[in-house]
């Protein structure tokens, strides 16, 4: 009797096999699903691209001169939120 045999012949590892492949068609499953979004996403990304290369480039420099601000703002109030934590109550 050869050792797959009597694997399916015993509980114990039939039940083991059973959970080692439901466990691989979920991540299967799951990997699927993931390369399916990955593939939207990719879409989405061209889509962008393409319509950020309609916008003109002033455009473009105040939206990056507002991001340089807004990051600028967040980092400061973060950092004055640390201080504040720290302070003795």
């Amino acid at each position: 009797m050869d050792s797959s045999s009597s694997s399916l012949n015993n509980p114990e590892l039939s039940s083991d096999l059973s959970k080692k492949t439901s466990e691989l068609e979920m991540l299967q499953k799951q990997h699927e699903v993931k390369m399916l979004r990955i593939q939207e996403l990719k879409k989405q990304k061209e889509a962008m691209k393409l319509q950020l290369e309609k916008i003109p480039e002033e455009k473009k420099e105040v939206f990056r001169n507002l991001s340089e601000k807004y990051n600028s703002l967040r980092n400061e109030y973060n950092a004055l939120l640390g201080e504040k934590s720290q302070e003795p109550k």
